[in-house]
């Protein structure tokens, strides 16, 4: 429409009942900041401060052992003292009677390892049978599992005797304590670093479960000279567990090679020196033999499709510096210390 002064004038666009529309103002999109979670709520840390806690307690649980191994010791032979119990005698085993010194280091077995152990899993809410395993493998293939791992454990007493060997031309002791006379030490060792360290560590691995579990065991006995044959006895032993998941298996493995390695004493005073000797070279050989006929019959059953083990080695939950987390926390690095100090101490003993 025209006006006065000639202008044209511009009227807004109409809607339907005749009401003008006017244009909506156009509204800018809002870009917010992705929320980053807090550092202790990160799942990868989370899971590097699980397995550093795990690792932790684990080596305190072994630690804690030589302690209250001390302190029933100690307290034992006071009470025995007291009771009237003659600690000087000709056949003493320690410095203790026979029929004392078994029931002492029998208690002294469940009390050191068995406790702390247990308490570990009771804290932690863990179940009894998620970590004792019992599961089938076939007979045959158990019995030749126990022979190809025990002739690997006895192997290791070459470099075992080697070590003894120097250290004792260095006027050092190269006493190899490697073994105990008892049979309730097999069961109550697997109970603790096959059974419960393998179980909680697992979770990150099998591999990480069987080097941390081995590792931890053969510091256990304190001493430079039998660590060659406790190491590899404890990898082997941690292995067949992981892949048998049958504790029986490790507990015949563990009992066997204690034997062999006793024999010796045991049968010192009823054949003589010489004739204790012999035999257990012959044991050793006839071992030796054993071992390698399983080891060639678990292959041959292997590649004819009789699978030795049911399941793959698993991987774990990846965490970023799985080795540096195991080993670098504040149990594993105070147990390493008196692993230290305590093979300092056997040497010069």
């Amino acid at each position: 429409h025209g006006t006065q002064d000639g202008a044209v004038a511009h009227t807004p666009p109409q809607g339907g009942n005749g009401a003008p529309v006017y244009a909506q103002p156009v509204q800018q999109p809002v870009y917010y900041a992705p929320v980053q979670p807090p550092k202790w709520a990160d799942p990868a840390r989370l899971e590097q401060k699980e397995l550093r806690r795990a690792a932790s307690r684990l080596s305190f649980a072994t630690m804690t052992s030589l302690p209250i191994q001390v302190l029933w010791t100690t307290l034992a032979t006071l009470i025995l003292t007291v009771c009237g119990v003659n600690f000087m005698g000709p056949n003493t085993i320690g410095d203790f009677p026979p029929t004392a010194y078994y029931l002492i280091s029998s208690i002294a077995s469940f009390l050191s390892i068995v406790l702390p152990f247990s308490f570990f899993l009771f804290f932690g809410k863990r179940k009894l049978s998620d970590t004792v395993l019992v599961e089938k493998n076939g007979v045959l293939n158990s019995v030749l599992l126990v022979f190809a791992g025990l002739a690997v454990s006895v192997l290791m007493n070459i470099p075992a005797n080697l070590i003894s060997q120097l250290l004792e031309g260095a006027g050092l002791n190269g006493d190899a304590n490697t073994a105990d006379l008892l049979a309730m030490t097999p069961v109550t060792e697997e109970f603790a670093f096959r059974s419960v360290t393998t179980a909680v560590m697992r979770r990150w691995g099998d591999w990480p479960a069987v080097i941390f579990s081995a590792l931890i065991f053969g510091m256990a006995h304190y001493s430079i000279q039998s660590l060659p044959v406790v190491l590899m006895a404890g990898f082997v032993m941690a292995l067949l567990y992981v892949r048998t998941r049958n504790i029986w298996v490790n507990i015949f493995v563990h009992m066997l090679n204690n034997l062999l390695a006793t024999l010796p004493i045991a049968l010192e005073g009823l054949v003589g020196a010489d004739a204790a000797n012999i035999a257990s070279n012959l044991l050793t050989y006839i071992v030796y033999g054993l071992g390698l006929i399983a080891l060639v019959v678990l292959l041959i059953r292997n590649f004819t499709g009789h699978k030795v083990f049911r399941t793959p080695m698993q991987r774990g939950v990846p965490v970023r510096g799985k080795a540096l987390w195991m080993f670098v926390n504040p149990g594993f690095i105070c147990y390493y210390v008196l692993f230290v100090v305590m093979c300092i101490v056997t040497l010069y003993s």
